[in-house]
């Protein structure tokens, strides 16, 4: 049964014969019951489960949808108005969602990924309870931005050749104009790690202890021209760089971008062609023992996360600076 993930999409038919889809509940939570064709007579317990939930949910934002083997006019009868039921007579999507021999509950979050599930259909008061949690979990700011650090202490232990291409696949779902992708990585190791650890100035020692540093380039070329010169190359790599610091953030890994080398040397370690732009180099690591670090860096990996007031960067309706501070 699956556990988390992306939920397996789905069009299936309601007893009046209205295709529904998964996508149409992008946006809302789903609290998605899925009987199998080994179980098809619990397939009105299943209505009668979600019956139950479906009035508390719907101020949650959230909805019950039955997958049923067969969704007839008469367990229509039985679900109140707000509880969508489907028929999934092959049990093609149960099997999809690991669900053979007995029935499950899964709880799918706005985005349409599996947060929860329960085996059997008797847990009514846990699943509201789980959806009311998440939903005020996910009305925060995202828990990974607020762990994401710039760390300096880092351990020489490699970091795994396909942990370093995940990092690279999560950046490369990051949006572009007209999906022009942009963004181009390399990831130095071995030969070419010493060669781009020599083009880091003393200020970056730190940054000499990692096992990988990824280098990102890209050309104005490679994306939108824009009036106002608008080259959003530069926006769309930076965008690339967030997501990979977030999936480094969830793998328990630090991503740091350093803007200190010299870039025709890297470049040329690297083969990057002369006309690209070394937009950035993020160095890859595990944290390791702040006592290697200088006494400033030290304070600054053990003291408090540091950021301006809100208020100096954000501005209603109008660019309006608050009071005392210069803006060019």
């Amino acid at each position: 049964m699956i556990r988390a993930g992306i939920a397996p999409s789905f069009t299936l038919e309601s007893p009046s014969g209205t295709a529904v889809s998964l996508r149409d509940f992008v946006g809302l939570y789903v609290v998605l019951a899925v009987v199998p064709l080994a179980r098809s007579p619990q397939a009105r317990d299943a209505v009668a489960h979600l019956r139950g939930l479906a009035e508390s949910l719907s101020p949650l934002e959230a909805r019950a949808v039955a997958l049923l083997p067969q969704a007839s006019q008469g367990l229509s009868r039985v679900a109140s108005p707000s509880v969508i039921l489907l028929s999934d007579p092959a049990g093609v999507v149960a099997a999809a969602y690991g669900v053979v021999d007995e029935p499950a509950v899964f709880l799918l979050d706005r985005s349409g990924a599996v947060r929860r599930t329960w085996t059997g259909l008797e847990h009514s008061e846990e699943v509201l309870e789980a959806v009311r949690e998440i939903r005020a979990a996910d009305d925060a700011v995202n828990s990974l931005i607020q762990a994401r650090r710039a760390w300096r202490a880092l351990s020489p232990e490699p970091v795994p050749r396909e942990a370093l291409e995940r990092l690279v696949e999560a950046a490369h779902l990051a949006p572009s104009c007209f999906n022009n992708q942009p963004w181009r990585f390399v990831i130095a190791q071995g030969e070419a790690l010493a060669k781009v650890k020599a083009a880091l100035p003393g200020g970056n020692y730190w940054a000499k202890t990692a096992p990988a540093i990824v280098a990102l380039a890209s050309h104005r070329d490679l994306d939108c021209k824009l009036s106002d010169n608008r080259d959003y190359f530069l926006f769309g790599c930076g965008m690339a760089t967030g997501f990979l610091m977030l999936q480094a953030t969830q793998m328990g890994l630090v991503a740091h971008p350093i803007a200190g080398y010299d870039p025709i040397a890297v470049k040329e370690a690297l083969g990057i062609p002369p006309d690209y732009v070394l937009i950035t180099l993020i160095v890859v690591g595990r944290r390791g023992d702040p006592s290697t670090l200088s006494d400033k860096h030290r304070a600054l990996e053990l003291g408090p996360r540091d950021r301006k007031p809100l208020p100096t960067v954000l501005m209603w309706d109008r660019f309006t600076p608050p009071e005392g501070t210069e803006e060019r």
